[in-house]
């Protein structure tokens, strides 16, 4: 609180940072000038302040009448009620603060029910200082700083980069439509939605009481850059929680960083688990893989299924003979040509790997019936048999085939492969070059979905 005799001294202090300083009184809608630079003639005299400030909103030309509205009598008894010391608007070529004080009475000592507001606006030197320094360390990163009225659902963009990134309006009497307009704009596709739905207001109020900020990362496009990559952040502008500020930085470099250092990680792992001479994966990077994809099968209700996923377990019938006859370099050929036939036979989603020696395995995602699996075992057997090696016409070689269902047979990778294992070696007491898929099926019901096993 203020007695009369701290008038004074309080404008000796603010007289040198502000160029225009005025005590309003609300009830009265007046304001007395207190001290100003540009106008000294005012100094000592008593306006209508709402008329005192339109007419100096025209004189100035740059306040919008959202700036205005901030402004005015009704919306600052409102802060004041709200129990705040003091509020700034900051405007773009310059800024407002308004100072709360109970006035005393001089006879009593106590407290008028009233308060006068002191008002003081910095002078264009200040502003154009202060905007160098934030178009200059700023915005090198930031793309602009939003004044957000979460009541209104009203918005002020008092500071914006030059660089040449969409901008939102200045200002603008609803937030929720034109963070819609904006990300239809400028988001990319993929974005969108993420992006209208983290900056919806009751979202980011959400976010702001439970964690005190909000922050998500977006897409936009820009009309010389492209592609960029944005951090969105919010945060309550004051302790009352009356407004919020969004802040919009731009992490497009750190992004390209990151992606190409993901790209290099994933450029390694890939390496570590390909089978260098068959260039399919290696035991490794088949269960990696294998194992992710029926991970999420057994999230689903497999009491009925209209369609099954097959693990094949192949091995090659007498290859050591083709190793010890012709050398390791005809061997090399032939499981580069069982390789090869796999991928011509196997569709693009099919996981395919090397699992050892002369061991492959194959995992089709989407078997429809019992026919088209037995259809494909055959041709994968009697393929085997018509392959061709460089210079070798006389080498020849088969496989023993055994294969498991997910889910009949279970959906843990571990078991699917002891149970097509365990076929294998049945096709191959049996002869080899052939397929076994006993316990599955009936032919019968060939043509018929997959469905619960008996």
């Amino acid at each position: 609180m203020l007695d009369s005799g701290s008038h004074q001294a309080l404008l000796d202090v603010l007289s040198g940072t502000f160029a225009c300083i005025g005590r309003i009184n609300l009830d009265l809608d007046e304001l007395h000038v207190l001290h100003q630079a540009v106008h000294p003639e005012e100094i000592g005299h008593t306006y209508c302040y709402s008329k005192y400030l339109r007419y100096h909103a025209a004189e100035l030309g740059h306040i919008s009448e959202l700036y205005l509205e901030h402004l005015m009598p009704q919306e600052l008894n409102s802060v004041y009620q709200s129990g705040r010391a003091n509020f700034e608007l900051t405007m773009p070529d310059s800024a407002v603060k308004f100072f709360f004080h109970h006035e005393l009475d001089p006879q009593t000592q106590k407290s008028y029910d009233w308060a006068y507001i002191y008002i003081a606006l910095n002078d264009s030197s200040d502003s154009d200082l202060l905007r160098t320094i934030t178009n200059e360390y700023l915005f090198k990163s930031c793309d602009y700083f939003v004044y957000i009225d979460p009541f209104r659902d009203s918005y002020i963009t008092f500071a914006a980069s030059d660089q040449g990134t969409p901008l939102p309006p200045a200002s603008g009497e609803s937030y929720s439509r034109e963070v819609v307009k904006y990300a239809l704009a400028y988001v990319p596709p993929e974005d969108q939605e993420k992006a209208i739905r983290e900056m919806t207001m009751p979202r980011v109020i959400a976010e702001l009481n439970r964690k005190g900020k909000h922050v998500f990362y977006s897409g936009v496009i820009e009309p010389e850059r492209g592609y960029t990559r944005k951090r969105v952040e919010y945060r309550y502008c004051d302790s009352s929680h009356t407004a919020i500020l969004l802040i919009r930085t731009d992490v497009t470099d750190q992004w390209n960083e990151e992606q190409a250092r993901i790209a290099k990680l994933q450029h390694a792992l890939e390496l570590a688990y390909t089978d260098l001479l068959t260039k399919v994966l290696n035991k490794q990077g088949f269960i990696s893989k294998a194992e992710h994809y029926l991970h999420q099968l057994k999230d689903l209700n497999h009491t009925k299924v209209d369609s099954s996923t097959a693990l094949l377990f192949i091995d090659l019938d007498n290859f050591k003979p083709v190793n010890d006859t012709y050398g390791h370099q005809v061997g090399d050929q032939v499981l580069q040509g069982v390789a090869r036939l796999l991928r011509e036979l196997a569709q693009p989603e099919d996981i395919i790997g090397r699992y050892g020696g002369d061991e492959f395995v194959l995992l089709i995602k989407q078997v429809r019936n019992i026919k088209t699996l037995t259809e494909l075992t055959n041709k994968i057997v009697s393929a085997m048999g018509t392959l061709e090696y460089e210079g070798k016409d006389d080498v020849v070689v088969s496989c023993s085939l055994g294969a498991a269902l997910a889910p009949q047979d279970g959906t843990d990778l571990t078991q699917l492969i002891y149970i097509a294992d365990q076929r294998l070696y049945d096709a191959k007491h049996r002869g080899k070059n052939t397929a076994i898929l006993e316990d599955l099926p009936e032919q019968e019901t060939a043509n018929e979905p997959f469905g619960e096993r008996p």
